[in-house]
């Protein structure tokens, strides 16, 4: 009764995993796109909800995004129910100019943001209900348009269980007698990678035992081959090079992501804006592991530190020698595990979906009072 329609890794095929049909049939940034998507969606017309994912550059570049709003249209005139999860939401690009490579750009950044605003009321208009996955995001929306349909529901997860952290960090060649913070994800700007980098210049002692960073991630597949952002990564390099204290390891297989949660003492967030859910907070959620994060995420955590190298580096000594800090780190997590839970999320997805949740009745464009609650 599940249908979807992915991106195609290395060549198109269509397979049942756990009785979903899978149909790998698109490609980003190619111009049979959104033609490739219309006839599937012609070839299962039985199906009438429609789950619509959107993340920026997900699909391509501007042209790729922008026709977005036309696909969805089509999708309306052809009677689909359409739930858009909208993984981020920006109403100002000016926190973002470094990552987007608008700084020094003021005209263009203005520009852009009045584009954004207008892109926003579009697919929320054209959506039947609107699904952010952090309140922050549903807050942000409902700023730029209030809207009975925006319904933020926690980025959810899978509970794991972490595996020994002695034998993870003797799996990963680590010291066991060494503390290991965890940066993990993506490198860029945004999220503060050049912070964890900086935190780490000198060597760092606390209770007679090294601290060091374990910088797991490589560059942004989105932005990667983007000048702005190859200028960010060079001297994101230099700044690790000759960095006994920083241990990068590029990017993380699917089958490794265990192991270096498992292996972590704290798992570091110094994100200098909110931009979408992030998905290596859920992760650490999921793995039960201890957290700090940046002011930019303060809702998440009591206890966040400025996005600074300096102010982290004061932050993870005074958590690693706080017994007290530790546990009440460990009850955010052990919270956050049952509002995440997928398990538990499920039901909520498939009312939305259905049109029987919060936001079943359909205002084409928005104009109501903002609805901003999590859902369960």
């Amino acid at each position: 009764k599940i249908v979807v329609l992915t991106n195609v890794i290395d060549q198109p095929k269509t397979y049942l995993e756990n009785n979903i049909l899978v149909v790998r049939c698109w490609q980003r940034n190619h111009l049979s796109l959104f033609p490739t998507l219309i006839q599937q969606i012609v070839r299962f017309r039985q199906i009438k909800n429609i789950l619509f994912e959107f993340e920026f550059a997900a699909y391509g570049e501007i042209t790729s995004t922008g026709l977005t709003i036309p696909f969805l249209g089509l999708l309306r005139l052809f009677g689909k129910r359409v739930t858009s999860v909208i993984h981020q939401a920006v109403p100002n690009l000016k926190n973002l100019s470094l990552h987007a490579g608008l700084n020094a750009k003021p005209l263009a950044t203005k520009l852009l943001n009045k584009l954004l605003k207008t892109f926003y009321l579009a697919l929320i208009g054209l959506s039947n209900s609107v699904i952010t996955l952090e309140k922050s995001l549903a807050d942000n929306l409902n700023q730029m348009y209030p809207s009975t349909k925006i319904t933020a529901i926690p980025h959810g997860l899978y509970l794991q269980k972490p595996v020994n952290q002695q034998a993870a960090k003797k799996r990963l060649n680590l010291n066991p007698a060494d503390y290991h913070v965890l940066s993990f994800g993506y490198l860029s700007h945004y999220k503060g990678s050049d912070i964890a980098v900086a935190a780490f210049k000198n060597s760092l002692q606390i209770n007679g035992r090294e601290a060091k960073l374990i910088l797991a991630g490589g560059e942004s597949p989105t932005q990667g081959q983007k000048p702005h952002y190859q200028g960010f990564y060079k001297k994101l390099y230099q700044l690790i090079d000759n960095k006994p204290n920083v241990i990068h390891t590029g990017f993380v297989p699917d089958s490794r992501i265990a192991t270096y949660f498992s292996a972590a003492d704290l798992v570091i967030f110094p994100y200098r804006t909110l931009m979408s859910a992030s998905g290596p907070l859920s992760l650490a959620i999921a793995y039960n592991k201890p957290f700090i994060v940046s002011t930019s995420l303060e809702l998440y955590s009591p206890h966040s530190f400025v996005p600074k190298a300096s102010d982290l580096r004061k932050s993870i000594i005074t958590t690693l020698k706080s017994r007290k800090i530790q546990k009440q780190l460990h009850q955010v997590t052990a919270k956050l595990r049952k509002a995440r839970n997928f398990d538990l999320q499920g039901e909520t997805y498939l009312n939305l979906i259905k049109g029987q949740g919060p936001n079943a009745k359909l205002d084409l464009w928005p104009k109501t009072s903002p609805n901003s609650d999590i859902a369960p």
